[in-house]
């Protein structure tokens, strides 16, 4: 569980709900936005039963992880606060760390090739009015194993299960590193494309007419990923984007 007072004095005035387990933060957080949470608040999980990622995927959410969503009053787009998420996530684990991760476009960042963290930004509407985002973090810390699906895929900081640094520590430098950031948006993709592992690389997307193939080239200020194909340069802001090796798709 996490220690409630640690964290008030790491993110003094910040609203805070800290659980042991949930569905998922992201929906913990969409409700406390629509009852009026203020920007900034943040929920915390040990554990979630029901986390998804992109595409509505399930995201792999056992103890040892860090599962967190942010209440964001902001109008950015998504492809913005992703990119954003993911640069304060680098951040703050080289901050407590020294391990440096790479960023694979849009929302994953992976260490020695395997995903350590997935970020999940979904806005929050009241009929066709914004209210705010939610910007989910899901951070492999300290977890042994994972399932077989995901084995060859997803690691932790810490796969022998002994971190030096704490949940709550994580959680703090994590935010703060966000709330730093807004306010400067979009100026943290200069330090994205540096990270991106995905530029240069071959990928693949599909479309309603088929799968397609180019070179990531470039991030667009909006989060988008620029690719040269054989009929000039492609613009992708959603959908389904893989890093292709040796001609085969790679999720």
């Amino acid at each position: 569980m996490f220690d409630f007072s640690l964290m008030q004095s790491l993110l003094p005035g910040v609203p805070l709900r800290l659980l042991e387990s949930t569905g998922s933060t992201n929906s913990d957080a969409r409700v406390w936005l629509l009852d009026g949470a203020a920007h900034g608040s943040l929920v915390a999980a040990a554990r979630q039963k029901t986390g998804r990622g992109r595409m509505g995927r399930a995201f792999d959410s056992a103890e040892g992880g860090l599962y967190m969503s942010l209440v964001l009053r902001s109008d950015l787009p998504a492809g913005v606060l992703t990119t954003l998420c993911a640069v304060a996530v680098r951040r703050a684990v080289f901050s407590l760390t020294g391990i440096p991760l790479d960023i694979k476009w849009v929302n994953d960042l992976q260490r020695n090739g395997k995903k350590v963290c997935g970020i999940l930004c979904e806005g929050v509407w009241q009929g066709d009015v914004l209210l705010g985002v939610v910007a989910g973090i899901g951070l492999n810390v300290r977890q042994r194993e994972f399932p077989p699906e995901l084995q060859e895929i997803a690691a932790s900081l810490y796969p022998d299960g002994q971190a030096p640094v704490s949940l709550e520590r994580f959680a703090a430098a994590i935010h703060q590193q966000i709330m730093a950031l807004l306010p400067q948006a979009p100026a943290h993709i200069a330090e994205y494309r540096q990270a991106c592992i995905t530029l240069g690389k071959p990928v693949s997307w599909e479309r309603a007419d088929g799968r397609h193939t180019g070179i990531a080239r470039d991030v667009d200020v909006s989060g988008a990923l620029i690719i040269d194909t054989s009929d000039g340069p492609v613009s992708i802001a959603a959908g389904e984007v893989s890093v292709r090796s040796q001609g085969t798709p790679r999720i």
